[in-house]
């Protein structure tokens, strides 16, 4: 099995073209999965990206 890769919010935010806050949101209200990484921070599984579409009001 292979690991996949994991993102940090900002690199996440960088690679959808929008806010880091709207990431941030997302995780928070759990539309994108979290991973907890060795030093404690929360990432977001790479491949998670392609089924996630932000939401304009």
């Amino acid at each position: 099995m292979t690991e996949q890769e994991v993102l940090l919010p900002a690199e996440a935010a960088q690679r959808l073209g929008v806010a880091t806050r709207v990431v941030v949101q997302a995780m928070y209200e759990r539309r994108l999965p979290r991973v907890k990484l060795e030093d404690g921070t929360l990432g977001i599984p790479a491949d998670a990206l392609d089924s996630f579409h932000v939401q304009t009001a």
